[in-house]
């Protein structure tokens, strides 16, 4: 049977016996927050709100903090690892809200809290609910604020309409991958001062053919790469394939720019510091011709 489809009952049978392996904790362990994360922009708030401490659990794809000591991997949203939560004795569960996930078998190990991360508006309502439950409501108000101030910031109507891509360190491009006008990253490009080329979100996964993206004809492009850095044989190999476009505007006027960093995907905190890349990624494009 799928671990997607564990009935309850099963998970809670699983939870007594990966319990019946250690003796209870002390008192002091049971009054402490034990929070496990299956969202690598969640743990990366619980962080930047000082609550790092409590989290003892992360999702396969999270990136800690540098500096900090490995947590144990427990799995991702779709396929959660039932018996590596179970034995961590979370007494909460935090989540970011997709279908098809299986909240009610996790719902089984401990209170579980699913929090919508999309839009600018989901993640600042998100930020606060995190206050509450991690105890740091003063931190993430004023986080919250930060990000609602910042990422409010509409671009001028005059400004580039850019085209902001995921990139591909490989250097392969057979279809390009875009940022929503409505997303997260959306609003980090309009914070930054451009205009997305891409006007509406339409319905589907944002996705563009290579005829598409020349029919779109963006004023420039921004490639998204998360890495640690590149050299420049490295972002030579990542714009290559851009620079071959020669239907491309943005291509023949050399107007396609990497912002590179381990974050600069992130749909937590460090979109704040996203913004000031792409702005200045946006400072480097010549005049347009």
């Amino acid at each position: 049977m799928s671990l997607f489809r564990l009935p309850s009952l099963l998970v809670a049978l699983l939870v007594l016996a990966v319990g019946c392996q250690r003796p209870a904790p002390p008192a002091s362990e049971i009054q402490a927050r034990r929070i496990v994360s299956l969202s690598p922009a969640v743990t990366e708030t619980l962080f930047a709100l000082g609550a790092g401490p409590e989290v003892v659990g992360v999702s396969d794809y999270t990136v800690l903090p540098q500096g900090t000591p490995d947590l144990p991997k427990v799995g991702t949203t779709f396929a959660p690892n039932f018996e590596a939560i179970a034995r961590l004795k979370p007494t909460l569960l935090v989540d970011q809200q997709v279908k098809q996930a299986p909240a009610e078998a996790l719902s089984a190990l401990a209170p579980l809290k699913v929090l919508p991360w999309l839009s600018r508006s989901d993640v600042v309502a998100s930020v606060k609910e995190l206050g509450r439950l991690s105890g740091r409501e003063a931190q993430a108000t004023a986080l919250a604020e930060r990000l609602q101030t910042t990422l409010s910031r509409p671009a001028p109507k005059d400004a580039l309409r850019v085209l902001l891509v995921l990139g591909d360190v490989s250097g392969t491009l057979s279809e390009v991958w875009y940022m929503k006008r409505g997303s997260l990253h959306g609003a980090a490009l309009e914070a930054a001062g451009a205009r997305n080329a891409v006007a509406e979100d339409k319905a589907g996964p944002p996705n563009l053919s290579l005829e598409g993206v020349i029919a779109l004809d963006p004023d420039a492009v921004l490639v998204l790469v998360s890495a640690q850095g590149l050299d420049a044989s490295q972002q030579e190999r990542v714009l290559a394939p851009w620079k071959k476009l020669t239907g491309l505007r943005a291509a023949r006027e050399d107007r396609v720019r990497l912002v590179v960093g381990r974050d600069v995907e992130s749909t937590g905190p460090a979109i704040l510091d996203v913004v000031e890349r792409l702005r200045a990624a946006l400072g480097t494009l010549p005049a347009s011709r």
